[in-house]
């Protein structure tokens, strides 16, 4: 009885099969959230904010042993991230073995669920591929695969991040193909991770990528109030998610995997430091996203499809690289006071209303430090203070279009002093640069907010090989 059922179920799996190509489980909205920060939120601080926003999934860029321990028993699908630099000093299997027991294994005896694991991050960055650094390629990819085998967890899936620019530019999503000076790698490393069940990842940052096009900036919305489309064929694409989503497609159809899955693995809009970053956009452009996405609308090339993808990020970071601009400080959706910037609905039902604040935030005293600006003092050592203090500092605020590019020079020094100041934890050495002081005065102006750090509640651990994200 028992096998007869089961021959019946086979036969249904297989006739859906037959009549839609494949099956598709159902897809889940994550988040990501990296620790490229001075301060940053308590693990069980954000665990609550998961839970209380309804948020199933979360991407871990640093896995450590503390942020492990507070996802136990809470049914949140983590990924966690074998970064570069923890790859450069991988030698023999032993090692990707121990790291994935005591980070994996003995986390999954504690109910810890995770979801995938990535073997490194976006290998074909061109902005790195010159350096030669050690990242993710099949070679890894198998000992991470053989390593959770082992530990018979093959619903753990293996697959590595990939920015848009492994695409070549085009001018209709038809024309996507990889990047010749990649195209071999990537394409040995897609028809492994293929192979092994695991998902296509593509990280896209629509603001940068209707500067790199050239594309009126609406084109980044969903509800895109210019004249500005794309006609391909019969296709009609209005925002550059859909465009780019089917570039992809284009270009995994021609390397001979067009019915791979496709998650993305980051998407989202800043806040500051750029040209259209703000929270009035940044809402914006998740209410469109979101809209989009509960419709299950898929894409042109691929219609009626349900998404998954992980939102970038849960807090700003600011000591985040600057690799693609300074807007990558400011993907947070909370502050780093825990208050959350703007409206989102992470259920997709496309409510008003802003996500809960973080609970046990403890602010430091409201103190600035601030330059004096006193004539008397030598302008240049002044200019080397102030650029030394944005150096060991966050001044990504500064850009054009940002909230703080209106500045005056004794604003823009103070600006810098303070940020040096409240990141080293408010330490009176660190406000010891030409003509600085302290003040009880709150230097902010309209539009531009000089921060008061939260207390440091913890250490960004897990060893030297993961506290970078790069």
């Amino acid at each position: 009885m028992y096998k007869t059922k089961s021959s019946l179920w086979i036969c249904l799996l297989m006739s859906l099969i037959f009549l839609f190509g494949e099956v598709h489980v159902s897809a889940f909205l994550g988040i990501t959230w990296g620790r490229s920060s001075a301060q940053t939120f308590v693990p069980s601080m954000v665990v609550d904010l998961l839970l209380q926003n309804g948020i199933s999934d979360m991407r871990i860029f640093q896995p450590s042993l503390n942020v492990l321990d507070a996802f136990a028993n809470t049914d949140i699908a983590i990924t966690i991230t074998l970064q570069p630099n923890y790859l450069a000093n991988v030698k023999e299997q032993k090692h990707i073995d121990n790291f994935l027991y005591e980070r994996v294994k003995s986390y999954v005896d504690k109910g810890v669920k995770f979801r995938y694991v990535y073997v490194g991050n976006e290998p074909f960055l061109k902005v790195t591929t010159s350096k030669k650094r050690v990242n993710a390629d099949v070679h890894f990819l198998n000992m991470t695969r053989y390593a959770l085998d082992s530990f018979n967890f093959q619903d753990i899936k293996v697959t590595t991040p990939h920015f848009t620019d492994c695409l070549i530019n085009v001018t209709k999503p038809s024309e996507g193909d990889f990047r010749e000076d990649i195209k071999e790698k990537m394409i040995e490393m897609i028809d492994y991770i293929d192979k092994t069940g695991g998902p296509f990842v593509l990280n896209i940052f629509p603001i940068y990528t209707v500067s790199r096009y050239g594309f009126d900036v609406e084109f980044s919305f969903f509800d895109n109030k210019s004249k500005f489309k794309i006609v391909d064929g019969n296709n009609i694409y209005k925002n550059v998610f859909t465009f780019l989503y089917d570039t992809l497609v284009s270009a995994l159809t021609k390397a001979g995997y067009g019915q791979m899955e496709i998650v993305i693995g980051q998407i989202g809009w800043p806040t500051d430091g750029y040209m259209s970053a703000s929270e009035e956009n940044a809402e914006r452009f998740y209410r469109g996203l979101f809209r989009y996405m509960a419709k299950k609308k898929g894409t042109p090339l691929r219609p009626n499809r349900d998404i998954s993808m992980y939102v970038i990020s849960l807090t700003d970071e600011n000591t985040n690289s600057l690799e693609y601009g300074a807007y990558m400080r400011h993907w947070g959706i909370y502050k780093l006071d825990g208050k959350p910037k703007y409206k989102i609905d992470f259920t997709m039902q496309d409510r008003e209303t802003k996500p809960t604040a973080a609970r046990g935030i403890v602010k430091m005293p409201k103190r600035w430090c601030v330059f004096d600006g006193k004539t008397d003092h030598n302008k240049t050592l002044v200019v080397q203070d102030y650029e030394y203090a944005c150096d060991d500092s966050d001044c990504s605020a500064f850009g054009a279009g940002a909230s703080c590019d209106n500045l005056s020079f004794v604003q823009q020094v103070s600006y810098a002093y303070n940020m040096r100041y409240q990141m080293e934890n408010q330490n009176q050495q660190k406000c010891n640069l030409i003509g600085a002081m302290l003040t009880i005065v709150n230097p902010s102006t309209p539009n531009c907010d000089f921060p008061i750090e939260i207390l440091t509640a913890e250490f960004v651990d897990g060893g030297s090989l993961l506290t970078k994200r790069f």
